[in-house]
């Protein structure tokens, strides 16, 4: 009778561990970039990222991460094919929106709001406040204050 439970439960156990998902975490997005000095420091000054490590070794390509460990890994090269558009954008929180604001002035960094009017905020339906920015190369980026709503 032991043997005929334990069977049982190890079957279950097999079929259970076999059923469960593979846990999926963001770990990097990787960008085309026009010029990785140029990137890097705005990455840096305006975003307060930090410069990490370069696991690859290559001389055209670095990487950055944020506070919560968010990395972006930028490749220096041609960006010729590349389409820009608003809908298609990486998305950041702050814990408040006109001290950052007031970096991008510092920085001579035009904002917008979601329909395009220059130095406007956008607030979503859900009252997320929201910007949105181009960093060098012309990636769109918003900007919100979801962290704290």
């Amino acid at each position: 009778m032991k043997r005929i439970l334990l069977s049982a439960l190890a079957m279950f156990l097999v079929i259970n561990i076999q059923a469960q998902s593979p846990q999926v975490t963001f770990d990097h997005m990787s960008l085309v970039v026009k010029d990785l000095s140029t990137t890097i420091d705005f990455y840096v000054k305006v975003l307060g990222f930090h410069r990490i490590d370069d696991p690859t070794g290559v001389a055209t390509i670095d990487w950055v991460e944020n506070q919560t460990g968010q990395q972006l890994h930028f490749s220096q090269g041609d960006m010729s094919e590349i389409k820009f558009s608003k809908s298609v954008h990486m998305s950041f929180g702050v814990d408040a929106l006109a001290p950052f604001i007031a970096n991008l002035e510092k920085h001579n960094i035009p904002y917008e709001s979601w329909t395009g009017d220059k130095s406007s905020i956008t607030i979503r339906a859900d009252g997320i406040r929201q910007i949105y920015i181009n960093d060098p190369n012309g990636y769109w980026i918003e900007i919100n204050d979801r962290v704290t709503n």
